[in-house]
C-alpha cells in the first residue's frame, strides 16, 4: 500500500538540502495513509468505507515563525515547485551541508496490520448483533475500522525516519427507549497494534456492555444535584485529566498565557498524592508510537510530581522557544497540517488506596463509573463534564444507578482537593480535536476522591 517509495531518495535529499539554507529548521514529511471501515446500523450492513490519501509537507522554522507548505502530488516538478514557492516567502538562505547522519524504518505493529473485508464485515456483524439485548434496543450503530499510516521524515538533523502505525478502533451506540425517555450508550474500543494485539479485544462484549448501559439508564433516577463527595471509578478513563489538566500543560497554550498553569513551573498546582503523566511509550495504546511527527522519539514525561507542575508538554517549535528539551509531543493530524504540541496517553498516576476502602470512606455522595464529553476553559481552569454512567453512594456502599449528572468544577482546585487516589488505573481512547487537528489518543486514571464538587442534576 505505501508511496513513500514512490519518490527517489535523491530528490528528497535535494530538496532538504534546498529547504536548509533557510531558517534554523527545515524538514520533509512523507505520508501515506490507509483507512477503512465497515458500518453495521439498525440489524443491516451500512457500508464499508475506504480511503486513500498520501503527499509531502514542507516545513522551516525560522526563529518563533513556521513556514509551511504541503503537496499531494509525488511529481517531481510538483514537488520543486512548492519547496521554491515556501523558500521564495523567506529571507535570502545560507548554503549549508546537510548529511544524512542517521537512517531508520521501524514499524510500531508486530504482527499483520490489516484484516480482509469480510473479517471486518462479519465482526462488525456480530458486533451489531451482540447489542440487541431487549425490544428497547431501538436503534444500534457498530463500527470497526483500522488506519494504516506510514510516514517519512527527513530533516536537517540529518535524520531519515521512516515509520509504520496501525490503528484499531471498534465501538457501539446504542440507543434505548421505552416510549418516555430515551438514553445511548457508547463504549470505544482500540489501540496501535496488528491483528494478533487486536484479536485479544473483546469487542462482542464492549457492544453488549453498551447497549446494557443504555438500557440501565433508561430505569435509573436522575441524579440529585448540588455540592457532594465524589469518586470517580478508573472504569471511567481519563477524561478529567485530559481536558482539565492535559490541554492546559502543553507549551503552546501555557506559554502563551492561555494556560491556568501558565507561569507555574515549580509551584504547587496539585494534592501532594496527585502525579501525572503524559507517556507516549507504553505499548498498544492509541497515543503511542515509536517517533513523533517531528521524528522525535516517544518518551515518558512527568508532569506533575507529588503536586508540584515540573515541565510542560514541548515540539520543536516551543522547546526552541523555551529553551526546553524536547518530549516527543510534536503531533499532526496527516502532511496537511503542521505539527503542534499534543498529549499522547495522559494519566493521573496509581495511588495505594485500595478502591473499596474509597467507597467505604463516603457516607453520602456520587459514584462516576463511566463519563462522556465535556467542555473546559483552559484559560480558567472551569470545567463541566458529563457522566453517562453513576450511582448513589450511601453509608459508604453504592446505592442505586442515577442519569443525566454532570460535573462542574475548576481543574487546578479539584487537583488540589482530591484527598485519595485508588491503586487501579483504567484507560479511555478518543481522538483529540485541537486547532482543526484530530489525532488519537488515550487518557487514564486510578480511583479518585473529590472531597466536594458541583453535581448538576435534578
Amino acid at each position: 500500500m505505501s508511496m513513500l517509495g514512490k519518490v527517489s531518495d535523491g530528490l528528497l535529499y535535494e530538496t532538504i538540502q534546498q529547504l536548509s539554507k533557510y531558517g534554523d529548521y527545515s524538514e520533509l514529511f512523507i505520508e501515506t495513509s490507509k483507512k477503512q471501515a465497515a458500518v453495521f446500523e439498525n440489524n443491516r450492513l451500512d457500508r464499508v468505507d475506504n480511503s486513500v490519501d498520501g503527499g509531502i509537507a514542507f516545513r522551516v522554522i525560522e526563529g518563533d515563525k513556521t513556514y509551511f507548505a504541503y503537496t499531494n502530488s509525488y511529481d517531481e516538478q510538483s514537488i520543486k515547485t512548492t519547496a521554491t514557492e515556501l523558500t521564495s516567502a523567506l529571507k535570502a538562505g545560507v548554503n549549508r551541508d546537510i548529511s544524512i547522519s542517521s537512517k531508520e524504518s521501524v514499524k510500531y505493529y508486530k504482527t499483520k496490520s490489516d484484516t480482509g473485508v469480510a473479517d471486518k464485515i462479519n465482526l462488525v456483524t456480530d458486533m451489531g448483533k451482540a447489542a440487541r439485548l431487549d425490544d428497547k434496543i431501538i436503534q444500534t450503530t457498530s463500527v470497526y475500522a483500522e488506519h494504516l499510516r506510514d510516514t517519512r521524515i527527513i530533516n536537517t538533523d540529518g535524520s531519515d525516519i521512516a515509520q509504520s502505525l496501525c490503528y484499531v478502533t471498534g465501538y457501539t451506540a446504542a440507543v434505548a427507549s421505552d416510549g418516555k425517555d430515551m438514553q445511548q450508550g457508547y463504549i470505544p474500543l482500540g489501540g496501535a497494534f496488528g491483528q494478533e494485539e487486536a484479536r485479544n479485544l473483546d469487542f462482542i462484549k464492549v457492544s453488549e456492555e453498551a447497549a446494557r448501559l443504555a438500557l440501565n439508564n433508561l430505569s435509573a433516577k436522575h441524579a440529585p444535584a448540588g455540592l457532594m463527595t465524589v469518586v470517580i471509578s478508573a472504569t471511567a478513563g481519563g477524561t478529567m485529566v485530559h481536558e482539565a489538566v492535559g490541554h492546559g500543560l502543553e507549551a503552546d497554550l501555557a506559554c502563551n498565557g492561555m494556560s491556568v498553569y501558565a507561569d507555574r513551573l515549580g509551584e504547587k498546582v496539585a494534592s501532594n498524592i496527585i502525579n501525572v503523566a503524559d507517556n507516549g511509550t507504553i505499548d498498544g495504546k492509541r497515543g503511542s508510537y515509536i517517533y513523533d511527527d517531528e521524528g522525535v522519539k516517544a518518551s515518558s514525561n512527568l508532569l506533575i510530581e507529588d503536586g508540584v507542575l515540573k515541565t510542560y508538554m514541548f515540539d520543536r517549535l516551543y522547546a526552541s522557544k523555551e529553551g526546553k528539551r524536547l518530549t516527543g509531543n510534536g503531533r499532526r493530524q496527516s502532511y496537511k497540517h503542521k505539527p503542534i504540541v499534543r498529549m499522547t496517553n495522559t494519566m493521573i498516576m496509581p495511588g495505594i488506596s485500595e478502591p473499596s476502602s474509597i467507597i467505604k470512606s463516603v457516607s453520602k455522595g456520587l459514584f462516576v463509573t463511566r463519563m462522556g464529553g465535556g467542555q473546559v476553559n483552559t484559560v480558567t481552569g472551569d470545567f463541566v463534564f458529563e457522566v453517562t454512567e453513576g450511582f448513589l453512594i450511601e453509608n459508604g456502599k453504592l446505592g442505586e444507578p442515577v442519569k443525566n449528572a454532570t460535573l462542574i468544577g475548576n481543574g487546578p482546585k479539584v487537583m488540589s482537593e482530591i484527598d485519595m487516589v485508588g491503586n487501579d488505573l483504567g484507560f479511555g481512547i478518543g481522538t483529540c480535536g485541537k486547532e482543526g487537528q484530530g489525532v488519537p489518543v488515550s487518557d487514564a486514571q486510578p480511583t479518585l476522591r473529590i472531597p466536594e464538587i458541583t453535581v448538576g442534576g435534578r
